[in-house]
């Protein structure tokens, strides 16, 4: 099951033999987390790759006196502090879990293993690279070239699930206040 699941995520990308996701597979373990779990603090390691199966979650940086969300996930998605897996160097980024989540995690030393056995590691591990940038740099695009509103319309249209994600979290990954996103919620429900 988890193979076809991983499988069906990078098939988009890359079309691969179902044995290469079996191989893979056997890299990692599902587990299941309750919901406001912090799978790593802030200024740690990140040890984990992690692929949500079912639920969501967000990477959070302290600012001042709340958290700011920098960045969002949901089912067949990646949920890692790429920065600090990549590096294994301690960041200030916290990953938490929005909601009850059961996610596909590898280590970062089982990740290195594919890495150097050939069996498509380096191609995987390149691919997740790109599909974040693509993802971070266009939420950067969005931000300077839409408005809250159509930030929020078009999440609510991408993403399942965004609107049980709470609501402080999601106004900062839209770049406003939770009494802004309120009124756009309460506009959208007018219309």
């Amino acid at each position: 099951m988890i193979a076809e699941k991983l499988k069906n995520i990078f098939d988009p990308f890359v079309c691969l033999n179902l044995q290469v996701w079996e191989n893979f597979a056997k890299l990692g373990t599902a587990q299941n987390f309750p919901k406001e779990t912090i799978l790593k603090k802030s200024n740690t390691t990140e040890k984990y790759l992690n692929i949500i199966l079912k639920g969501s979650g967000g990477n959070l940086i302290w600012n001042e006196s709340n958290f700011v969300c920098i960045d969002i996930a949901f089912e067949n998605e990646f949920l890692f502090d790429y920065m600090s897996f990549t590096l294994q160097k301690s960041t200030p980024i916290e990953v938490r879990l929005f909601e009850d989540t059961s996610i596909f995690r590898i280590s970062h030393q089982n990740l290195q293993q594919t890495l150097t056995s050939g069996n498509f590691g380096e191609k995987i591990t390149r691919l997740i690279a790109e599909s974040l940038f693509i993802d971070k740099q266009q939420q950067q695009i969005d931000l300077l070239t839409k408005t809250a509103k159509e930030r929020y319309v078009e999440q609510l249209q991408i993403r399942k699930g965004i609107e049980k994600m709470p609501l402080k979290y999601l106004a900062s990954y839209l770049g406003i206040t939770p009494q802004s996103l309120s009124r756009i919620r309460a506009q959208k429900l007018k219309t």
